[in-house]
């Protein structure tokens, strides 16, 4: 997704009649999924996870946009890239279970009734803890400004609110300054705003334990008692 196809049907060549290899990127272009504004003029590049790799401006941007507008579309340009992101994760195939290497060894030996309880009154702490995290990410906004202090923006679950770039700044500067500190606060609003460790859910030695248990349920039901 977000790649464009060159599709050719010159007559009586062979070639055009064969499945077409997907192209490498030419050097120096990152490849990734890519969002752009409705004009253009900005492209923002990310990985499946959403995660900026590079701000490319066109050349004649400023012919299109104003400096002091240049901002909104940026951020058009990162919402865009990030629902690409997020396109690509809802058509990707979900794994039915954790591969073999996450789960837990298990020695096999009796789970008693005070051993379980520990366990799931230690789950339950993780959750709430998790639970907690999730709420402080999701409630706030996060702010970030890039080390040239010409670039600000805000973000909030993920998704940019808004970028606001010096206009006299951006009128002047180079197209590879402009880049730079927009890539710095559009890596920095990502992180802050979608914490990677977050995505992957509740993680604790408890929760690992326990679904290592329900992994294998004739191993929990002899381990609790109720098989020989």
């Amino acid at each position: 997704m977000g790649e464009t196809f060159s599709f050719g049907f010159e007559e009586g060549d062979e070639e055009d009649r064969r499945p077409r290899r997907k192209q490498a990127a030419a050097p120096g272009v990152v490849d990734g999924l890519r969002g752009k504004d409705s004009d253009g003029v900005v492209t923002v590049t990310v990985d499946d996870s959403a995660d900026v790799l590079s701000v490319a401006l066109a050349a004649h941007w400023k012919q299109v946009v104003d400096p002091r507008a240049l901002g909104s579309t940026v951020t058009s340009a990162m919402n865009a890239a990030t629902m690409q992101a997020l396109a690509e994760h809802v058509e990707r195939p979900v794994a039915e279970e954790p591969p073999a290497s996450s789960i837990p060894p298990q020695d096999g030996s009796r789970i008693t009734p005070a051993e379980a309880t520990r366990l799931m009154d230690a789950v339950t702490a993780d959750l709430e803890r998790f639970k907690q995290q999730v709420a402080e990410v999701i409630d706030r906004s996060v702010t970030a400004e890039s080390r040239g202090g010409h670039v600000r923006g805000t973000a909030q679950r993920g998704q940019v609110l808004d970028i606001a770039i010096d206009p006299a700044w951006a009128h002047t500067a180079r197209n590879s300054e402009l880049e730079q500190e927009l890539l710095e606060v559009l890596r920095a609003l990502r992180a802050r705003s979608a914490p990677t460790d977050l995505a992957q859910g509740p993680q604790s030695p408890a929760i690992a334990e326990l679904v290592a248990l329900v992994s294998d349920p004739n191993t929990l039901l002899r381990r609790v008692g109720l098989l020989p």
